[in-house]
């Protein structure tokens, strides 16, 4: 009878541990936050914003050093913001999506 050898289990943490989105007046700002805790200058941010109904990005930023972002939003809505992690020395890109959020437009009659 063969022995059996456990395999060893490599518990793989997320790189990006969450993005958080708010609505501030008409802007949606959005942040994210790494599960590293080494520094944020080893990594680049892009950011997605997608509006429901749409399979377009309604706004697409470069990437930056800034690991926040804030775009205007003109019309109401739900809205979600795919953000993009890329590590400086690889170009190893990750991503993730944040939870919708819904921006209500109030019209005067």
């Amino acid at each position: 009878m063969k022995k059996r050898t456990k395999k060893k289990v490599e518990k793989l943490t997320e790189l990006i541990q969450s993005v958080e989105v708010s609505l501030k007046g008409d802007f949606l700002q959005t942040k994210c936050q790494l599960s590293i805790r080494e520094s944020k200058s080893n990594y680049s941010f892009a950011y997605y914003v997608y509006k429901t109904g749409k399979t377009e990005a309604i706004a697409k930023s470069t990437y930056t050093d800034q690991d926040t972002h804030k775009v205007k939003l003109t019309e109401g809505g739900e809205y979600r913001v795919k953000v993009f992690v890329m590590q400086n020395d690889n170009q190893e890109v990750k991503t993730r999506t944040s939870l919708p959020i819904r921006k209500t437009q109030i019209v005067d009659i």
